[in-house]
């Protein structure tokens, strides 16, 4: 099958989700926002953005699995789409404009790998997407990671904390204390798929996060390997699609991953 075909698809998919999106920014009331568990928000605009996302998805390839965050798994075969209508949600639902829509194409059969993918930031109406092979792309221009830079102690990188974490917080607190000292900088902007777009596009370096899940990761992850730079899904659990991430600009990649690992 044609990735340019399977990457147009999950174009319009996350535009479509990401209309959604724009429309409701700003206009969500308190009494609408549910909790699904302690510090874990909802509300009618991820699930409206996801049953949007699915419909499409099912009228183009009804043949093909999808798991998203809301809606969970429909399983049909090998290749699945993984949707997150909102990575960003309390970012959302505060007015915190760092936010987007993920949605990518995956091969079970290949440890999940990712073959297409695009992630779309509403606020900003920004599109990044790549496919394998392909390249990796913001609004039709080519992106790269940064690899010029010599001195890791003159990066920039980000992190992502869970909400709900499932191992001790101290621990990521260390991780990230270590590396604070090793990089000129650390942000948390709040969204991973924001983050792993901006580490593709060179904003930033690179970035570590505990305890994502997989519809977080796939979109963004394949557009930072198509832009030059190297990801790798630590501790990936397909029963609860759990997984670490490391990601950065390839001369640091090591250095990271040997920080984030060792201590986890």
């Amino acid at each position: 099958m044609e990735l340019d075909k399977l990457l147009t698809v999950a174009k319009e998919s996350a535009l479509i989700g990401g209309q959604v999106l724009k429309e409701n920014f700003g206009k969500v009331k308190t009494e609408e926002i549910e909790e699904k568990g302690p510090k874990d928000f909802v509300s009618f605009v991820d699930r409206k953005a996801e049953e949007r996302i699915r419909d499409y998805l099912k009228g183009k390839f009804p043949e093909f699995s999808i798991l998203g965050e809301e809606g969970g798994l429909e399983e049909k075969g090998n290749l699945f789409w993984v949707i997150d209508p909102l990575d960003g949600t309390k970012n959302f639902l505060a007015g915190f404009p760092i936010f987007g829509v993920s949605v990518a194409l995956v091969d079970a059969e290949k440890n999940f790998q990712p073959l297409v993918g695009a992630v779309y930031l509403p606020y900003w109406d920004e599109l990044y997407y790549a496919s394998l092979g392909g390249g990796a792309f913001k609004n039709g221009k080519p992106i790269r990671v940064n690899t010029h830079k010599k001195e890791l102690k003159k990066c920039f990188y980000c992190y992502g904390f869970p909400s709900r974490a499932k191992r001790d917080l101290n621990l990521y607190c260390e991780i990230m204390l270590s590396i604070f000292g090793k990089v000129a900088s650390l942000r948390r902007p709040g969204a991973a798929a924001v983050d792993l777009v901006y580490v593709a596009e060179g904003i930033f370096d690179g970035t570590f996060e505990f305890e994502l899940k997989i519809w977080d990761v796939a979109a963004g992850s394949l557009i930072v390997r198509e832009a030059g730079g190297k990801v790798e899904w630590l501790n990936f659990n397909t029963t609860d699609w759990r997984l670490d991430l490391v990601a950065s600009i390839p001369q640091f990649f090591e250095e990271i991953k040997t920080e984030v690992e060792s201590r986890l």
